[in-house]
């Protein structure tokens, strides 16, 4: 029987590395996709017999309000803070970092929500965005940050990427 308590609105906070990333403008967008193999055979031609499921990707789009050197690290993790106090962040590296090296959880909870009953939560997420920098004498400076999803093997199948619900259980 449809419920219009299930009809939900609203921003929500964004978490990463247990650090409140601040404001967001714009909304945040999930997105999830599952990747299948199509399977075929010749009596048929072209036609699908059967799909596999081979991957699923899973990502966050997040348009961060806060533009600080904190933040601009997030976005921008293969950066180095540097001068006094982290005053700065600097970039540059050689090639053949790993994404897990900067891979932490993101969590995204609804801020009208007095419970954790439905959180999202990306166990191992990433940034492999390009960032923008718009700086525009009538808007926000927006930092817009993409995260994916890492298959964190500590998790049990089926958990592999995150969850959708109560994230204290």
């Amino acid at each position: 029987m449809a419920d219009i308590a299930n009809v939900k609105v609203g921003a929500c906070s964004v978490t990463f590395n247990d650090v409140d990333l601040g404001h967001t403008k714009g909304g945040v967008e999930i997105s999830y996709e599952p990747v299948y193999h199509d399977v075929s055979v010749d009596k048929y031609g072209e036609s699908i017999v059967e799909k596999y499921l081979v991957g699923e990707k899973w990502s966050v789009k997040v348009p961060l309000a806060e533009l600080t050197i904190a933040n601009l690290k997030v976005a921008m993790p293969q950066g180095t803070f540097a001068g006094a106090a982290n005053a700065r962040l600097t970039l540059g590296h050689s090639a053949g970092t790993k994404a897990t090296t900067s891979a932490a959880q993101l969590v995204l909870h609804p801020l009208n929500m007095g419970t954790r009953a439905n959180d999202i939560v990306l166990h191992k997420a990433y940034v492999a965005s390009t960032v923008d920098l718009a700086m525009k004498v009538d808007e926000e400076n927006i930092v817009e940050v993409t995260f994916e999803a890492l298959v964190d093997e500590t998790k049990s199948d089926g958990n592999y990427l995150g969850l959708i619900g109560d994230s204290t259980a």
